[in-house]
């Protein structure tokens, strides 16, 4: 009467990830290493690794993050020591702070972000591209 019916098994239980789930680090938190998400990331406490996240990454006022971030899309409030490949959008907020380069397709700041690295934006149809390590020597003249 009551239980599991005739063909069911319990191996088809299993949880499928889709791309809507949210992953939490709260306020606290120390996470060492690297992070590898479907979903997406809200991290307001500290991590000291990459992120490797196939959605939307949202680094909270109180977040840290001493590591590189490669996601779809990003929404920095707090403080990020690393590069940053955001395949479409990124979104640098009133009071965050980025010590790295980034990588993007659309890029906004707001006044008030800090932002201490190159920025390096494509155009909408062009695939984001690694870090260009050419170096350049640079001669500075004083003219009196």
């Amino acid at each position: 009467m009551f239980g599991k019916k005739k063909n069911e098994d319990d191996t088809e239980k299993v949880m499928k990830v889709s791309a809507d789930n949210l992953t939490m680090i709260t306020i606290g938190t120390i996470v060492k290493g690297i992070i590898t998400i479907a979903g997406g990331l809200h991290l307001e406490g500290t991590l000291e690794g990459d992120i490797i996240c196939k959605g939307k990454v949202v680094i909270g006022p109180q977040g840290k993050v001493k590591g590189n971030v490669n996601c779809d899309t990003a929404v920095l409030y707090g403080l990020l020591q690393g590069d940053i490949r955001a395949t479409n959008e990124l979104y640098m907020k009133s009071g965050c702070m980025v010590k790295g380069d980034v990588y993007t397709r659309k890029l906004e700041i707001e006044p008030n972000a800090g932002f201490d690295g190159v920025c390096n934006t494509t155009g909408m149809n062009a695939p984001v591209k690694e870090k260009n390590t050419k170096m350049e020597k640079v001669l500075v003249v004083e003219e009196k």
